[in-house]
């Protein structure tokens, strides 16, 4: 008779199969990834069925080309936001590396390699400019970097007069007509840069290290971690990739010129997408893998409106209200976590 019992307890137990369902849903939701991929092949589907050619060779091409550069340097700062911090001179560090390696590629006469490197290293210079006035001075990430990203936006237009700058070597050119995969060269490096963020963040001391600082760094310096060393090597990766894309976008360009106005207000649209991709503003949470949906969704509802010839000027504030809804979900998950 005990044994029925069990028995009977056992079966009372189990959870049935819409149970077992509902809890998959709930367990995959809870995901960050999810959270941006559902709404993705939402959107993807709604402007499919508007015009076919949403997912057409050519559309899906452009998407991915005009990604490559936000989700390069969204890499970047998706360490940088989980380790608590943020940058918003990545635009105009962009717009310093073109110009920079072109003034040294026409004037001083240097090779792409050579130029490129000096422009990486300056780019670096940046990002520890960043951190010595954030982290050891402690001026607020915000003001920090939009300070410096004026003045170095302002640099690159004393560099180059205003105006663009060329002719540049043949080999610039030959660098941005390269495509391995098929795709641009960009969107081939933001992928290798995405994988190795992703193996960063999960698997490697190093990748804990980041999630401890931006979820409590009190707790993280008291177990033994340099926050500060974290964080300052946080801002120079994310200046290193956006020097990378800088020199990208400069030698894909119709006719490759150090252009002061690479990158303009770019900033914005890596911010949207890695804060849709469920990159937390009070760090601690976030992804590789959910930012570069995060900047793919951001391209979707770009090339989507005008696919299928929605009001052009409709975009922006789409893009806005996506990006309140990402923000108001991540304030309700804070608040919810501090309970």
């Amino acid at each position: 008779m005990a044994v029925t019992d069990t028995n009977t307890n056992l079966s009372t137990n189990k959870p049935t199969a819409a149970q077992s369902v509902g809890i998959f849903l709930r367990g995959l939701l809870a995901r960050q990834e999810a959270a941006v991929l559902i709404p993705f092949i939402v959107l993807t589907l709604f402007f499919y069925l508007r015009n076919a050619a949403m997912l057409s060779p050519l559309t899906v091409t452009s998407i991915l080309r005009t990604m490559a550069l936000p989700g390069l340097i969204g890499m970047g700062m998706v360490m940088l936001m989980i380790s608590g911090e943020i940058d918003l001179s990545t635009a105009s560090v962009m717009s310093l590396t073109a110009v920079f390696a072109s003034v040294l590629m026409r004037d001083a006469g240097m090779s792409f390699l050579v130029a490129s490197i000096c422009a990486l290293v300056v780019a670096i210079v940046v990002g520890l400019v960043n951190a010595l006035l954030t982290v050891k001075i402690g001026v607020h990430a915000v003001l920090t970097t939009l300070g410096v990203g004026f003045a170095v936006r302002g640099i690159s237009y004393m560099f180059s007069n205003g105006l663009p700058i060329y002719p540049l070597p043949p080999e610039v050119t030959e660098f941005g007509s390269l495509r391995p995969l098929g795709v641009s060269s960009a969107f081939t490096l933001m992928l290798i840069v995405m994988v190795v963020v992703q193996l960063i963040l999960n698997r490697t001391r190093w990748g804990a290290m980041i999630f401890a600082t931006g979820s409590n760094k009190l707790a993280a310096q008291t177990s033994g971690i340099n926050t500060n060393l974290v964080k300052t090597l946080c801002f120079v990766a994310t200046s290193f990739l956006a020097g990378c894309s800088g020199l990208l976008y400069m030698s894909q360009l119709p006719m490759p010129a150090g252009d002061p106005i690479i990158g303009r207000n770019l900033e914005l649209d890596i911010i949207a997408g890695v804060i849709l991709g469920g990159v937390s503003f009070f760090g601690g949470r976030g992804s590789a893998v959910g930012t570069l949906f995060g900047v793919m969704l951001m391209q979707i509802v770009r090339t989507g409106m005008v696919v299928a010839r929605f009001d052009p000027y409709l975009q922006v504030p789409v893009l806005g209200i996506l990006m309140i809804l990402a923000a108001s979900v991540d304030v309700i998950r804070h608040r919810r976590r501090e309970r």
